[in-house]
């Protein structure tokens, strides 16, 4: 195994075996970064912060010109490696904002080059014109008032929509079941696995078969969102050729969010902003820990809120806490964990990643 010991986020970005790992989606080395993690725990936050780096890089909704690409590669390589030997003190921090602002810089002309070179396929953005399309008669609520209004479509989904926003809907009659939205609502869709549920919403379309979520439209606005309570929802960019949507879509699941930015064409994929428990049962989680161990008490949280929270396990091993975390929100809960341990947290996309600490108790 190579020396990984010096290594920075932006030398992950350039080590064969990271590139074939991302690439592949975590289908090819996935055991050799498992091991990695595991004999290097130190740079995990380098690891994921590169993780995150990368995947901002390739998300980029169409493929621009590879000339166009490679010749930005090429500058953000020069960005990284031009540093002044005299100033090595200075390396790591500065090299890292180097970094970042030669990646800005790769996202914002990639973003322009697929402005430039996509095309619309005929499918309209706005509201107005999405709703005159509709090959069936549609009905259409405006919530003019102060407060939020909760409407009830013919197959049992109920629809909150938010004030100054817009929803038109069929009786689904037939064999699909879309809606158009302008503004902000919120979805608890009746399963129905024969008929998919959509939600065209300026630039992007959110898809599901029966789940609770939030949508912001992009109608009118830079971005969009959505954020999703329960089940799990496929979205994309409504101007995506049907090739495009099945390869290029985001997956998301509860307490996962995504952000769709218009002008670039980017989605953001990452956690809300307060993840909520995933379900009620019978026996809730109380939460209260006497003498607990530390990873049995982590393993609980991703549990209860569907969330990944990684960390240097064997760190942990023997570490025990009386914590009474009770009702508190998951970050709360997180905040006090690390605090007992003298360790710190970060969110890294929809992941958490735990660093530090330790247990002399």
């Amino acid at each position: 195994m190579k020396n990984y010991n010096n290594y920075k986020p932006e030398d992950f970005l350039t080590d064969e075996r990271f590139r074939k790992w991302m690439l592949s989606e975590g289908r090819e080395e996935s055991l050799f970064w498992e091991d990695f993690k595991e004999q290097f725990p130190e740079k995990i936050n380098d690891l994921t912060l590169a993780r995150s780096l990368f995947m901002s890089l390739h998300r980029l909704q169409v493929q621009g010109d590879k000339k166009i690409k490679d010749k930005i590669w090429t500058q953000v390589q020069e960005a990284v490696d031009d540093t002044d030997p005299e100033a090595e003190f200075y390396r790591a921090p500065w090299t890292l904002y180097r970094w970042w602002l030669a990646a800005a810089t790769l996202l914002l002309v990639g973003g322009l080059v697929w402005s430039g070179r996509s095309t619309f396929n005929d499918v309209p953005l706005e509201y107005e014109k999405q709703v005159s399309r509709a090959e069936i008669s549609l009905n259409e609520k405006v919530n003019t008032t102060k407060t939020q209004q909760t409407i009830l479509l013919k197959d049992g989904t109920t629809v909150k929509l938010k004030p100054g926003s817009k929803l038109s809907y069929s009786d689904f009659s037939a064999n699909k079941r879309i809606v158009y939205l302008k503004g902000e609502g919120y979805f608890d869709v009746a399963k129905d696995s024969t008929r998919p549920f959509m939600v065209y919403a300026g630039h992007i379309i959110v898809r599901v078969i029966g789940t609770k979520f939030n949508v912001v439209s992009t109608t009118g606005k830079a971005t969009g969102n959505v954020s999703v309570t329960s089940g799990k929802v496929m979205v994309y960019a409504t101007d995506n050729s049907e090739d495009q949507k099945a390869n290029q879509a985001i997956y998301l699941y509860p307490n996962q969010k995504v952000v769709f930015d218009a002008t670039t064409k980017i989605f953001e994929k990452g956690l809300v902003t307060q993840p909520a428990l995933l379900t009620e049962t019978e026996n809730p989680k109380e939460f209260y820990y006497s003498n607990t161990s530390v990873n049995n008490i982590l393993n609980d949280l991703e549990t209860a809120y569907g969330v990944s929270i990684r960390r240097n396990t064997a760190l942990f091993e023997s570490c025990r806490i009386t914590a009474p975390l009770g009702d508190l929100p998951l970050f709360r809960k997180l905040d006090i964990i690390c605090q007992t341990i003298g360790a710190t947290y970060e969110v890294f996309g929809t992941e958490i990643v735990i660093s530090g600490g330790g247990c002399n108790l």
